[in-house]
């Protein structure tokens, strides 16, 4: 090997070395960067203090105990957990037939619905809630909130349930779906019992990040809350708004914890390759 050759052979080496180290310190950075306030919240949520301070001074349980003290908590919690089951369970109802006519239909309108259905995820959603709201004024329907509440969620939950169950659908084997026809099983015995079940993955997948926005979900429920019905996260904003106690990274840390028992729930039985799975 001549000299000019090493040395590019030198170069070529220097270059991956530091290729890898600059992927290495933009992923150490990347998960400082996600992870970082998440444990600034979590480890402020056990300060002693009457302010959130990082770090804390003296850790102690304070605050979790405050927690369950608050007037509005044990029924903002509760809306907000029925307002995301019932929503996620109309938008699965939904998402799976819609995706089901997107990848098995042949129609004119298949490219209108597409976008009708996956605008949402489009649009700011703090948009969609103002325009629902003066909807809502204009037709005098602003106080039903409950009811606003979970027509809302459906609206911005459906798209995530049928991009799941669609994407599931359409790498499906469908001459699975022929077969079950032609040995005499009526359309809905087959979608019910081969369609279904190998878009398994994709519904399950759609229904835990629909249940996980809507329940999540600030921008749109600011605008659709009320006295009749306000859920978790807009009331912890309001209470922010008014008072500088570590309360609010307190109720954070247990809906995080919650949040992390449904996925080791999840990961213990259908496995977390379903958000991977086409």
């Amino acid at each position: 090997m001549n000299k000019s050759s090493q040395n590019r052979a030198r170069v070529e080496d220097v270059l991956l070395i530091a290729g890898k180290s600059l992927s290495v310190a933009m992923m150490v950075f990347g998960f400082l960067f996600l992870l970082g306030p998440i444990l600034v919240v979590v480890i402020s949520s056990f300060t002693s203090a009457s302010y959130l301070t990082f770090p804390p001074t003296e850790f102690s349980m304070r605050w979790y105990w405050e927690v369950f003290s608050l007037s509005w908590f044990s029924s903002s919690i509760i809306t907000s957990f029925t307002i995301a089951i019932i929503s996620t369970a109309i938008s699965a109802v939904i998402g799976i037939l819609v995706a089901r006519a997107l990848a098995r239909g042949s129609f004119r309108a298949k490219g209108f619905v597409e976008l009708i259905v996956l605008t949402p995820l489009l649009l700011p959603v703090i948009v969609l809630g103002f325009a629902l709201f003066n909807i809502l004024v204009h037709f005098a329907l602003e106080g039903n909130n409950f009811i606003n509440l979970i027509g809302g969620h459906i609206l911005i939950t459906v798209p995530f349930v049928v991009r799941s169950v669609w994407s599931a659908m359409a790498g499906t084997d469908i001459s699975l779906e022929e077969a079950s026809l032609g040995l005499g099983a009526t359309p809905y015995r087959t979608f019910m019992n081969v369609v279904l079940p190998m878009a398994r993955p994709g519904i399950i997948s759609g229904g835990i990040l629909a249940f996980t926005y809507s329940f999540n979900d600030v921008s749109l429920s600011i605008f659709l809350t009320g006295p009749n019905a306000t859920t978790l996260p807009v009331q912890m904003m309001s209470h922010i708004e008014y008072s500088a106690d570590p309360t609010p990274a307190a109720i954070s840390t247990i809906m995080l914890t919650v949040t992390l028992i449904i996925f080791i729930i999840t990961s213990r039985t259908v496995g977390l390759k379903i958000f991977s799975e086409k």
